[in-house]
């Protein structure tokens, strides 16, 4: 049985100021539960978790041991699944913790494919990296509303929001199965119903598929050069939208949310333009995905970029570092900028030999993480990240988590996530 009422109190604000061992007990009785309940519900994990010796049954100690690459969401072996619907079908099945109790059809557009699935209850977000190869990620309706939750006490934890009445506007798509635009979609539009602002419409799978991997026949050929004359008008009517919105919130308290560039784009336009966008000072402004595609920007520039187009004190741009792969994000403070872990996210750190690093000062290390609000996959799993954690916590706030210093990409492995995604697909 997968304890809902375990998770809902795991995954709370309030837990980031608790003792850490009082959350530590909790996240580790959460995560034996979720592992116990996809080792007898997951094909795949079951499987995995008996060649490395294991039950359904686990200690802390075992921890490390149930880690899966995040490469198994993407080991499909056909190039296009709408054209295999079956075949795709049975390894979903495979690396699901829930049951598909439908017949896809398929044949279609991806697009139509991936509707599919989500009419039928189950969502399959997505992300991709330089290959173009698409990683997927079933989610039922409790996992997608643990993104919600998970996102919303993070950022409540830093901002305390004003749920209800915050005015959003959004850099990213308003419908699209891309993980980022569905997480920024669904937790905005749950703070404030009715009042979020989506600065691109939609961005579809076909399209992002055709310029992460390129053309492949003919026919994406002659789509792929109309889609990249298109690209900058896409990117410019965003910028203008966002801009108009800003205008029409002078004074007010605003959360715009978008990749770098976009941001760095729309204030390089305020400021080329003369145009007072300058918002309340209680806004906020929060990135995330780095800048996959784009030309990096320093910390210090773009600070120096808001305050002067915005006229926000820079403390109140906070960054976000999220996966596809996860339900959460770990969310600057204020105080200090400093990314917290959320405290129901066990992170494991591996040497260069996989091993693993006791978490204690200062570590380095390839970045696992445990994250047991995952009840349609495994939410336990290794990236290609490596990362460097301070597990002494935070100099500069009262919250008792661990924080994150630094992240780099494994050398070897491609470039991969949502932002980074988006970058390249509307970069000319």
């Amino acid at each position: 049985m997968f304890d809902t009422g375990l998770i809902e109190k795991l995954v709370s604000s309030e837990n980031y100021y608790k003792k850490r061992e009082e959350v530590e007990k909790l996240r580790h009785k959460a995560i034996k539960m979720s592992h116990k309940y996809h080792f007898e519900n997951n094909r795949f994990y079951h499987d995995y978790c008996k060649l490395k010796g294991l039950n359904g049954d686990i200690k802390p100690k075992d921890f490390h041991k149930i880690v899966i690459p995040d490469g198994v969401f993407k080991s499909y072996e056909m190039e296009c699944p709408e054209k295999n619907p079956q075949e795709f079908k049975k390894w979903v099945e495979r690396i699901s913790s829930v049951p598909i109790d439908f017949t896809p059809k398929g044949m279609g557009s991806l697009e139509s494919f991936l509707e599919e699935f989500y009419s039928n209850g189950l969502m399959l977000g997505f992300s991709s990296g330089t290959s173009g190869k698409l990683t997927f990620l079933p989610r039922d309706e409790f996992t997608r509303s643990m993104i919600v939750k998970s996102y919303t006490e993070a950022i409540d934890a830093t901002l305390k929001l004003n749920k209800g009445q915050e005015k959003f506007i959004l850099g990213i798509p308003k419908k699209t199965f891309l993980q980022v635009g569905y997480n920024g979609r669904v937790v905005a539009e749950n703070i404030s119903p009715g009042n979020v602002f989506h600065a691109i419409d939609s961005l579809k799978a076909d399209i992002i598929r055709l310029r992460m991997r390129g053309p492949r026949s003919s026919k994406e050929k002659i789509m792929n050069y109309f889609i990249k004359k298109m690209l900058p008008r896409i990117e410019k009517n965003s910028i203008k939208g966002i801009v108009s919105n800003l205008e029409a919130n002078r004074g007010k308290r605003v959360v715009f949310m978008g990749p770098p560039f976009l941001i760095i784009n729309t204030a390089k336009y305020v400021l080329e333009h003369g145009i007072d966008a300058k918002i309340g000072e209680d806004s906020f402004f929060a990135s995330t995905g780095g800048f996959k595609g784009r030309s990096i920007v320093s910390r210090d520039k773009m600070n120096d970029l808001i305050q002067e187009a915005f006229g926000l004190d820079p403390k109140r741009y906070i960054d976000l570092y999220g996966m596809t792969e996860s339900n959460s994000i770990m969310v600057d403070c204020l105080e200090g900028n400093n990314k917290h872990i959320p405290p129901w996210m066990e992170v494991i750190l591996f040497d260069e030999h996989m091993e693993p690093i006791p978490p204690e000062g200062k570590v380095t290390g390839n970045y696992a993480f445990l994250e047991p609000s995952s009840k349609s996959f495994p939410g336990f799993i290794t990236t290609g990240d490596k990362i460097k954690v301070d597990y002494d916590g935070c100099p500069a706030c009262d919250k008792k988590t661990p924080i994150l210093l630094s992240i780099e990409r494994l050398p070897r492995l491609e470039s991969r996530g949502c932002s980074g995604v988006l970058a390249k697909t509307v970069a000319d």
